[in-house]
């Protein structure tokens, strides 16, 4: 990978920040993104929740089409 590519890589990982706010002391209490940075952000921790919903789910058993179809028929009966 050329260090360009990685240094692209990286600055997609960041926030981009547009400003800070500060309170009387200075110290950063806030920030301002652009709303496209948000959806973004948005679209990020959609990802990374689907992603730990795969890996919660990884150890379950597989079960074909047919057969949960067929299961969940019988289930359902009453």
């Amino acid at each position: 990978m050329t260090e360009n590519m990685h240094k692209q890589e990286k600055q997609n990982d960041i926030i981009n920040i547009q400003q800070y706010i500060t309170d009387k002391e200075g110290h950063k209490i806030s920030a301002i993104i652009d709303i496209e940075e948000l959806n973004r952000l948005d679209e990020l921790i959609e990802d990374l929740s689907d992603l730990k919903a795969i890996d919660e789910r990884i150890d379950e058993p597989v079960e074909d089409f047919k057969t949960y179809i067929k299961n969940r028929k019988t289930s359902l009966s009453v």
